[in-house]
């Protein structure tokens, strides 16, 4: 069977696999995951050696502390290699998630310049401890105010709640 969704992701992203997949599976779409190798320039070869081929979109996050690692080319042509190689894989739209990290990454700019979908939730995400607002979906921490707030990353990574936003994004730009 075909999924609807291909999510290659490594780092933060690899962690939420749980969160994202039920998300995904909530709105009726089915998922495959393939690990993403660590460095950009190789995302176009990982494209090529999937045999799975989504329907709806491919979902694709590369932590920002290794993208660039082993590349000999600019970014720019690193986006134009990963989007031929989407495109080869299938018709399904490429969505790069980002911000999961405050490291800046030079390859999803590029992308972004060329017209790919990009995810950022960093502005949902915060920093480490950081009280964030909650949302509709947040099961908030009473703050004596009446409104109440999540903690979305603590010193291990994304808490829950910050994996629900994750993964909230990501079903959104998937639909």
């Amino acid at each position: 069977m075909r999924p609807a969704v291909l999510v290659m992701g490594n780092g933060e992203l690899k962690e939420v696999q749980t969160v994202v997949s039920r998300r995904l599976i909530e709105e009726g779409y089915t998922v495959a995951w393939v690990d993403a190798p660590t460095s950009w320039c190789d995302i176009a070869d990982a494209f090529a050696d999937t045999a799975i081929q989504p329907s709806q979109a491919i979902v694709v996050y590369v932590d920002p502390t290794s993208a660039t690692a082993s590349c000999s080319v600019s970014p720019d042509e690193v986006a134009l290699r990963i989007g031929a190689a989407a495109n080869e894989l299938s018709q399904a739209r490429l969505v790069v998630v980002t911000g999961l990290s405050e490291e800046p990454d030079v390859v999803v700019e590029a992308m972004s310049e060329s017209g790919v979908r990009i995810i950022d939730p960093s502005d949902l995400l915060g920093g480490v401890d950081e009280r964030m607002d909650c949302l509709w979906w947040d099961d908030c921490i009473p703050d004596g105010k009446g409104f109440g707030y999540v903690i979305v990353r603590d010193v291990d990574g994304l808490t829950l709640a910050g994996q629900q936003r994750v993964a909230r994004m990501i079903v959104a730009s998937v639909q």
